[in-house]
Formats: C-alpha cells, structure tokens, sequence
C-alpha cells in the first residue's frame, strides 16, 4: 500500500508546484495591494478592495461584456456548425473520412499562427480597425478554431446512436427530422451539453488569439477579462488588481468545469 503512494508522490508533488501553489499565490495576491513599488517596500493587506476596484471600473465592466459576448456567440455558432457537419459526415459517403480530415487542419494549426493569419487577411479589409466590427471578427476566427474540435465530439456522439433504432423509426414511417428529434437529439444532448460547456471554456480564456489579433483594440472594443489582467499587471504593474481580475475568470472557468463533469457523469450514466 505505501508503495503505491510513493509511486504516486511524485505526480502529485509536480501538480502541486505546477496548479495548486500559482493558484493560491494568485488569490492571496488579490488580496494585497501588490504594484512594482510594493513589491520591494512589502505589500499590504487590502482585503477586497481589488475586487471592489475591479467591479467598478467601467473598463473590467466593459471587458466582462465582452467576454460573456465573444464566449457567447462564438458557443452558439460552433455548436450549429459542429452539429450540421456532423450530421453531414455521419453519412455514407465517396471520400468523406478524407474530407472530414481536412477540417482538422484548422484544429491541428498552433493559435498563434491562425491569429497572426487573420490579422493579416482581416486588417486590410478594415474589420480588425473598426469598433463595431472587430469583436464579430474575432467571433468569427474562434468559430474557424473551435468548429474541428466540435465536430468531431459530436460526430463521436452520433456514432454511439444504435442504427436499430434508426431503422425502426423508419419503419414506422418517421422522417428525418422526426428521427433526429426522436432518436438522435435525445442521445445526442449529453454530449452535445459537455461540447458546449468544453467550447465555452476554450472561449473565456482565449487570451493568445484576442492579443495577438488586436490587442484588445481599437479603444478597448475588444478587450476581454484575460486582456485585461494582463494589460494590469505587466502595462499598469497593479499585480494586485490584475490577480483580482484573473480570480474572477478562474472562478467562470471553475463553475463550468464542475458543469462539464456532471453532463460527463450524466453520459456515462
């Protein structure tokens, strides 16, 4: 029985110093006044005054919109995409496991190089420099990353559906939309709930592809909490305020995860 810890103690340890110590740093952080000068003199005990600096700035009120809008349509439209090719590539076809490939190209590119793509492609048509137009862009690049990962979830789920039951709906004169309603939807939402809230998550703290498209810009148009906090600790060195900020996110990111195992429990059971 002791062995098996030690065999264990290693892993653990790692994960300690590599989640739980940055962590618990980061909330205690949130909880001092914790600038560039302080760092050197000894910070102070502020208790939730970052937070509540944080909470009345109009700026993290702004970026919280943001992201609760770029999370948001960006799920939305993921998960029609995802579930429409999905739908699609479940069929018997010539050549769909090659086509079905391709779409992965977008999911096996590394993010920094789909953003510095875009930027490039988006920039000349002016949709990354206009205000009213910029968020919706990047809605649009994360929908082109995220719709791979979506697709093949779902389609996984698709094949988990019994054929028998297929056939004997058929048999019983039912369409294909009553199909999907009757038989597919039903088996499908468990992994089609775990997709959305795994999508949702990506979303929230996809800070690469937001910085390096636009920074936040143009006048924090698309400033998002993960912009935010970076642009707090290493432009304004508030390290307090920014630990508050991404306290927030962890927090998001938290919930949906305890919402993911359920819908994973759920489809087990």
């Amino acid at each position: 029985m002791r062995a098996g810890y030690l065999f264990v103690a290693p892993a653990v340890l790692f994960l300690l110093a590599l989640l739980v110590y940055p962590v618990v740093l980061n909330v205690v952080m949130s909880f001092q006044d914790v600038t560039a000068a302080t760092m050197l003199t000894g910070s102070e005990w502020v208790g939730a005054e970052n937070y509540r600096a944080a909470f009345s700035d109009e700026l993290f009120v702004t970026a919280a919109w943001h992201s609760a809008v770029f999370a948001g349509a960006s799920v939305l439209v993921q998960l029609a995409l995802g579930l429409a090719l999905a739908l699609f590539y479940a069929q018997v076809f010539p050549g769909a496991r090659v086509f079905r490939s391709l779409f992965m190209v977008a999911y096996a590119i590394p993010v920094v190089v789909s953003a510095e793509l875009f930027r490039w492609l988006l920039s000349g048509a002016g949709w990354l420099v206009d205000t009213d137009l910029v968020l919706p862009a990047l809605v649009g690049i994360q929908c082109w990353l995220g719709v791979p990962f979506v697709m093949v979830s779902l389609l996984a789920g698709l094949t988990a559906v019994p054929r028998v039951l297929h056939e004997a709906a058929l048999i019983d004169g039912a369409g294909a939309w009553q199909r999907f309603w009757a038989v597919t939807w039903p088996l499908l939402r468990p992994t089609l709930l775990a997709t959305a809230v795994l999508s949702a998550i990506f979303t929230l703290k996809s800070f690469d592809l937001v910085w390096i498209a636009t920074q936040g810009g143009p006048a924090n148009a698309s400033e998002i909490l993960p912009t935010l906090a970076y642009r707090l600790v290493f432009s304004s060195f508030l390290f307090g305020k920014g630990a508050a900020v991404l306290n927030v996110v962890f927090a998001v990111l938290f919930v949906l995860s305890l919402l993911y195992l359920r819908a994973q429990r759920r489809e087990v059971r």
